[in-house]
């Protein structure tokens, strides 16, 4: 008996290609479920975040509290070491609490937007943020100016947070003079670039990538902070689609640029 098909043998059989119809169909069944597995994924990540923070609240919360107790009652009865011990123990439940809430603020950009974009005015975003910002930039000096900042495609609350974490950095690692500090916007077509300038204590080139990785801190424990400000401005920026960056070099001042689309 042939085997070689050319004799009476069975015959191979045809395959059938599939069709553009039947492709789209298991295209869009399989975005349905990459989208239903993103947003389980999104509350459970929210649920822990949320349960992680409280539940590591409650104790930090006792513990100042005892230690405020313990000051208020035995006080006089320590020696200057004794109380300056309490102070460290009042500062680190104080930096730990600070760093939950940035952990959380951080979680929540890593979930899917869970809205689209809507027309957004940044100048009364700004705005806002420099009321809530009211006592640093009066304890610091800072003079801070804008105009004409133009409306973008983006959520307020979000848009808020980066002008907040960007203006607080130029603040916080300023150099001997106060703080000057500008914010302005170039629009093109499809996109604007916002920018942030000071002249505080720059940033060596080496960095301009590591500082928007979360818990990177060029400044060790000189400066307050945890951290984490740069790297939910960036994760924020680049859910609508945008990039974040610096320019800057040590000790020249640092102009932190991010895009938004209009």
């Amino acid at each position: 008996m042939s085997t070689d098909g050319s004799g009476s043998g069975t015959k191979p059989v045809p395959i059938e290609e599939p069709s553009l119809e039947s492709l789209q169909a298991e295209i869009q069944e399989l975005r349905t479920r990459i989208r239903s597995e993103d947003a389980r994924h999104s509350a459970e990540l929210t649920q822990f975040a949320h349960a992680a923070s409280h539940d590591m609240r409650e104790p930090l919360r006792m513990i100042a509290s005892y230690t405020q107790l313990l000051h208020r009652r035995y006080a006089e009865k320590l020696d200057d070491d004794g109380r300056e011990f309490m102070g460290f123990i009042l500062n680190g439940v104080h930096s730990l609490e600070r760093l939950l809430e940035d952990l959380l603020a951080y979680s929540l950009q890593l979930r899917p937007l869970d809205q689209p974009p809507a027309t957004v005015d940044s100048e009364a975003a700004a705005r806002g943020v420099l009321l809530n910002l009211e006592k640093s930039i009066r304890e610091s000096g800072a003079e801070i100016t804008f105009e004409n900042l133009p409306e973008v495609q983006s959520n307020f609350t979000h848009l808020s947070q980066v002008f907040y974490q960007l203006i607080t950095n130029s603040i916080r690692f300023r150099g001997p003079e106060p703080p000057r500090i500008r914010i302005s916007a170039v629009r093109t077509e499809d996109e604007v670039t916002f920018s942030v300038a000071d002249n505080g204590l720059g940033i060596d080139p080496k960095f301009h990538e590591e500082i928007f990785r979360a818990f990177r801190r060029l400044q060790g424990r000189e400066y307050p902070g945890t951290g984490v400000g740069l790297a939910i401005a960036k994760r924020i920026v680049e859910q609508y689609g945008g990039k974040i960056w610096v320019e800057s070099g040590a000790g020249q001042g640092a102009t932190f640029r991010f895009t938004v689309p209009v």
